[in-house]
């Protein structure tokens, strides 16, 4: 595939604060403790109760499992949403059962669980090989990923050739290539793809403009940025969308 591959040098702080208030948004309209990821974490721990939440972010998991009497030690490189997770964590009387590591994934601490998980982290990893490896290592029971089927950077479809032309758009890590790498690693997971209808909320266009300009390289030029800013408020309306979201939930050995 000839398209780039966005990782992590798209978690601008902006776009972090973006996602901590999608993240918090989610948690109040669906409760975690009902998805199937919950549920996968649960069925696959044994006495100790020990799980490693890599990309934690604002504890969407992390404090409904330590609720549920699970020991988390919660990876999140993000100040931003370390801080949400924290005072939550705080607020629900569960610190005791969170250590919460500033750090990305994979680590170079030396960390065990019974059970290790990521949910929509991997398609930001620099090394999405070494992330898998790291997991394996790491868990004595189970790996378990949550991924998107489908490509979730729709909105660049009509921005991206106004203003790169001659680029393809980019992508990010999806499940396709996701599993593909893993067969690749002689990795043979079980697969289980939902499906759910949803609302879709953009960000506003004031929110989007910074992450569009880093990502397209407009900064430093006037016209461009205006160009854009007039592109994005052209589609004001049409920040809620519904869309037939699938996911992917890989679990291992």
């Amino acid at each position: 595939m000839n398209s780039k591959k966005l990782g992590s040098g798209m978690l601008t702080p902006a776009v972090m604060k973006i996602m901590a208030d999608n993240l918090n948004k989610s948690s109040q309209t669906i409760d975690p403790r009902t998805t199937a990821l919950y549920q996968k974490v649960l069925q696959n721990l044994g006495p100790e109760r020990s799980i490693i939440d890599i990309g934690s972010g604002v504890g969407r998991f992390a404090i409904p499992l330590a609720q549920a009497g699970c020991s988390v030690t919660a990876f999140e490189p993000s100040e931003e949403m370390r801080t949400r997770l924290l005072s939550t964590a705080e607020k629900e009387g569960v610190l005791p059962n969170i250590n919460v590591v500033p750090d990305s994934w994979p680590t170079k601490k030396t960390v065990n669980a019974e059970v290790t998980f990521a949910s929509f982290v991997i398609q930001f990893a620099n090394d999405p090989i070494e992330f898998i490896l790291a997991m394996e290592r790491s868990a004595s029971r189970k790996c378990i990923l949550a991924v998107h089927v489908d490509q979730m950077l729709g909105f660049l479809k009509d921005v991206w050739p106004v203003f790169r032309p001659s680029e393809p758009i980019p992508t990010m890590l999806a499940f396709p290539e996701i599993y593909s790498t893993m067969l690749d690693m002689g990795i043979i997971a079980d697969v289980s793809i939902l499906s759910e209808q949803r609302e879709i909320n953009m960000p506003e266009p004031a929110q989007i403009m910074e992450i569009l300009s880093d990502l397209l390289g407009l900064r430093d030029d006037p016209h461009e940025m205006k160009l854009l800013k007039e592109m994005l408020m052209s589609r004001k309306d049409t920040v809620k969308q519904q869309r037939n979201i699938r996911t992917a939930i890989i679990s291992w050995p």
